[in-house]
């Protein structure tokens, strides 16, 4: 076979294992969720500008906290001390109030956008045909307008705004160590593959248990909006516990899909904590017997230990990040289920629009006659 017919094999191979796991159409879902992001381009560029000038200063302290510990303390050099402290607070100021704006901005994009989504959402519904309400449970409709809007408020508030964060101050990070201490550095490094393969197998445990918690508090809010209201047939038939027992089936549903969720948690995120711990002990171990060495500064460790946290804790929040992704596109899912639902019929297309009715009856050319 030639190469151009295993390559176009490969590639034909990609597309289907890609379908199989639903990429292409959540990367079209994604496209279509930043889609609504689209009429606040210049608030967005603005709170990009803010996420990446709080960033930087996020970064300055521990460096700064090595510097003064060595140019200022050791070298008993007060004037140099000062002017680090000065540096130190001036980073905290832009932190804070970098942080503001991106926070304020985010917020206010992400409530408009949503706004709009909800809009949608129902403009969609009111063109639906009659049959389209008869075979779906109001209670379902009810949830993709809450629950699911809301889930995506996670997903576009936070889960966006964490993702460019956490990237930026992870890469920032093993810059700044690479450029502190080449040897010192690498064996931060060395959880890294750890904590990888844990990410990795996290991601794909946790991948089907969102959906299904998703698919469970929709199943509630769907029984609960039947029942409460045609309460008063239940009351007159007097069938109160049967519904109380249909109601304990699926909140014990509900519960036992939320635990799936929460026991993945609590096996995966202690373990980041583990082994930032051992991370950090590698750190001093190594570092501590270089500086008694001589062949680094003390300030050199005490920074490094400062951006051990800094390391790990971005990829806990990219990791944490995942389960709002997940939740969000079961969520995304739904939606997108919801608005590519056709109408049983639509008006023709030469159908003229008849304008405001005025409840008018106008009768011309209209005779009658007694026989």
């Amino acid at each position: 076979m030639s190469e151009a017919g295993r390559s176009s094999r490969r590639s034909r191979a990609r597309t289907a294992w890609r379908i199989l796991r639903g990429e292409d159409q959540r990367g079209r879902k994604l496209r279509w969720l930043l889609s609504l992001l689209r009429p606040y381009r210049k608030q967005v560029w603005l709170t990009v500008l803010a996420l990446v000038i709080a960033t930087a200063a996020a970064l300055a302290p521990p460096y700064l906290a090595g510097r003064a510990i060595d140019d200022g303390i050791i070298e008993g050099n007060s004037s140099a001390l000062v002017v680090i402290v000065v540096v130190y607070l001036a980073s905290v100021l832009v932190l804070w109030g970098a942080s503001y704006v991106q926070t304020y901005l985010v917020g206010w994009i992400g409530q408009r956008a949503l706004q709009n989504l909800r809009e949608r959402i129902y403009t969609h519904l009111q063109s639906m045909s009659i049959g389209f309400f008869t075979r779906r449970k109001p209670g379902v409709l009810i949830s993709r307008l809450t629950n699911d809007v809301q889930a995506l408020d996670s997903l576009v508030t936070d889960g966006i705004v964490t993702l460019f964060s956490s990237t930026l101050t992870l890469v920032g990070v093993v810059a700044i160590l690479l450029a502190l201490d080449v040897p010192l550095a690498l064996v931060t490094f060395v959880t890294f593959p750890i904590l990888a393969v844990g990410s990795v197998a996290f991601r794909i445990a946790s991948a089907g248990a969102y959906r299904r918690t998703r698919e469970r508090i929709a199943d509630i809010t769907a029984y609960l909006q039947e029942t409460l209201s045609g309460v008063r047939v239940v009351r007159s038939f007097g069938r109160e516990d049967r519904h109380l027992k249909e109601m304990t089936r699926l909140n014990r549903r509900n519960r036992d899909v939320n635990m799936k969720t929460v026991q993945l948690n609590a096996a995966y995120f202690p373990a980041v904590e583990l082994l930032s711990a051992i991370g950090t002990a590698a750190i001093l171990l190594y570092g501590g017997q270089q500086v008694l060495q001589g062949d680094i500064e003390i300030g050199i460790l005490v920074a490094f230990v400062g951006y051990l946290q800094a390391f790990f804790d971005p990829i806990q929040q990219i990791s944490q990040l995942y389960t709002t992704y997940q939740q969000g596109m079961a969520a995304l899912d739904k939606i997108f289920d919801l608005l590519d639902t056709e109408p049983d019929t639509t008006d023709a297309a030469d159908a003229r629009d008849p304008g405001v009715l005025r409840g008018e009856i106008a009768l011309e050319g209209v005779w009658f006659s007694y026989a």
